[in-house]
């Protein structure tokens, strides 16, 4: 995602450290269940240990309710309060988490979450003063050299006040690193002030910030520049970005939106959606790998500020994605509306999460309809024809293969994946000489890609065509990738399958030290060993593959072996 939004930095850990409202509503945690333990019982460890357990389970919802219950017994501890809040606001539980931020607070006057919660709740609220009063006790160092002038320029612009929301943000101007911030919200305070010199002189500056600007950049001051009647340097602006990214999902939303024959609705509508403009774009500056948990909590703030707001939803279901918690985030991009732009992304990301959890066919209704929605796009085409690659409906795989190539034009290096995946669904369907002209031809788009250098030359050997070139193939593929286990292994059995089983007992046996826990390299570790007469090792290697989960088929075949051995001639195992 990081490429499809306006990051905020490179690695920004915001943690937002700002004087909050005073505690005026009592605690209240949520009550315990009813036990049946004796007098003077607690739950509290059980209750915790089961909120420990949720969380490591990705069960934030059932995690934040674990602690809720802790915190009915041990309402005075200031980290378990910091920790339920923290999950509460992860599970995009506002309401509850306001309730939590304002105890935590009482215990820690200093606390970053609290102070952020309860500032973003009154600006939700309408309570812009005192919201601009918390903020004018924010400690200006670390992040919030940054964070806090945007801040504060937006709940300035709410109060009606331009001239202070802009020399809120001055400050940002005097630092490169800053400049682009500085740019980009002052030029959407600017266009809600309806002053366009102001604005278009900040989005020019704000476009620099990557070659073709970033997306949300390119969206808000295309739409800008509609709405101005300036149509020919918006296209211009359309056509920058295009170059820069060939493959953005984005592109037919900025083209619709640019040439639109009604007036398309500016970025931002308010301040308040300002600041949930600066929250998503902090979330999205978090790599999702690392930063998911985090980056949860600012989504979901600025989803808080902003229900309708259909990018922040997108990466909400992507940082769930990435912590793997796919039920929730096919939640997320259900929410997202047809008619929104982000509608298409979000309905991939979908599909892909129910592959994930096993619901294939629903999946492969989303995007059987997609195909047929946009005849013009292949990315439909290409996601269902993995989705049936990976669950072996190889037929079905190569038609929309078929139809992701013809959709695709004019092939380029980045295309060689297509003709691969194809060519090897063709192989698996016994189509060989359709099959072997995509791998051709995928090596001339990329001559060094070692997956198709080593599933041609594997195939070869198994067929004992093109031998000397196989080989040719196979020991480039190895030289690309020597640490590769599955590569290593296919030359290790084109040696075995030439007869140099020498060599083939070199290579398979760095295969399995790559691979241990593949059973069919471990097969073929097995049948070299036994040509080489180490019948012993031959046998123990075959029952390992066993038990490593060796395919209906291969286990009866190994079954054999470990009876009668390896016939004269080796049979394919591919």
């Amino acid at each position: 995602m990081r490429g499809l939004v306006l990051t905020l930095g490179a690695a920004l850990a915001l943690g937002f450290a700002v004087q909050a409202e005073a505690a005026d509503e009592p605690f209240e945690p949520t009550p315990p269940k009813p036990h049946a333990g004796p007098v003077g019982y607690s739950a509290l460890p059980g209750n915790y240990l089961a909120g420990r357990f949720a969380y490591r389970q990705r069960d934030v919802s059932s995690a934040s309710q674990y602690y809720q219950l802790v915190l009915a017994e041990d309402s005075e501890n200031r980290a378990l309060v910091q920790r339920t809040l923290v999950l509460t606001v992860q599970d995009g539980r506002i309401g509850d988490a306001v309730r939590l931020a304002k105890r935590l607070v009482a215990l820690d006057p200093k606390s970053k979450i609290g102070h952020l919660v309860l500032i973003v709740n009154a600006v939700a609220e309408g309570r812009l003063e005192q919201a601009f009063e918390q903020l004018n006790s924010i400690e200006r160092n670390g992040i919030y050299e940054l964070m806090a002038p945007i801040m504060e320029g937006w709940v300035q612009l709410g109060r009606g006040n331009f001239d202070a929301a802009m020399a809120a943000i001055e400050p940002l101007s005097t630092k490169q690193a800053f400049e682009m911030y500085h740019a980009y919200h002052g030029a959407l305070m600017a266009m809600l002030s309806d002053s366009r010199d102001i604005a278009v002189k900040n989005y020019d500056v704000a476009l620099t910030a990557v070659p073709g600007g970033t997306l949300r950049v390119v969206m808000a001051y295309g739409i800008y520049l509609r709405s101005l009647g300036r149509t020919e340097e918006a296209t211009t602006l359309y056509e920058n970005y295009r170059e820069h990214n060939p493959d953005s999902p984005w592109l037919d939303s900025i083209y619709e939106a640019i040439h639109s024959k009604d007036q398309p609705d500016q970025i931002i509508a308010s301040a308040q959606d300002g600041l949930a403009e600066a929250l998503f774009g902090a979330a999205s500056a978090l790599p999702n790998e690392s930063g998911g948990d985090t980056g949860l909590i600012y989504a979901h703030l600025a989803l808080h500020l902003r229900p309708d707001f259909p990018v922040a939803q997108l990466l909400v279901g992507e940082v769930l994605d990435v912590l793997e918690r796919y039920e929730d985030a096919i939640t997320s991009y259900s929410a997202i509306p047809k008619e929104s732009p982000y509608s298409w992304s979000a309905r991939l990301r979908a599909a892909s999460g129910l592959a994930a959890i096993e619901r294939i066919d629903e999946a492969v209704v989303i995007l059987a309809e997609m195909v047929e929605e946009r005849p013009g796009r292949s990315d439909a085409a290409i996601a269902l024809a993995d989705v049936l690659r990976r669950n072996d409906r190889y037929s079905e795989a190569v038609d929309y293969y078929d139809i992701a190539i013809e959709r695709t034009g004019d092939h380029e290096a980045r295309h060689w994946s297509l003709f691969y995946s194809r060519g090897v669904m063709l192989e698996r369907t016994k189509r060989w000489p359709r099959a072997e002209a995509d791998f051709l031809y995928a090596l001339e788009l990329q001559p060094d890609q070692p997956l198709v250098l080593n599933y041609l030359g594997y195939s070869w050997v198994e067929q004992g065509t093109n031998l000397e070139r196989a080989m040719e193939l196979i020991e480039r593929a190895v030289a690309l990738r020597p640490t590769d286990g599955y590569i290593v292994d296919s030359l290790g059995w084109a040696f075995y399958r030439l007869g140099n089983y020498e060599k083939a007992v070199k290579h398979l046996e760095r295969a399995v030290e790559l691979r241990a826990d593949d059973p069919i390299i471990t097969d073929h570790l097995g049948d070299i060993y036994w040509k080489v007469g180490r019948q012993n090792e031959a046998r123990f290697q075959w029952e390992r593959s066993l038990v490593l989960g060796a395919e209906e088929e291969a286990a009866n075949l190994i079954r054999q072996k470990l009876k009668d051995g390896v016939p004269d001639e080796p049979k394919a195992s591919q």
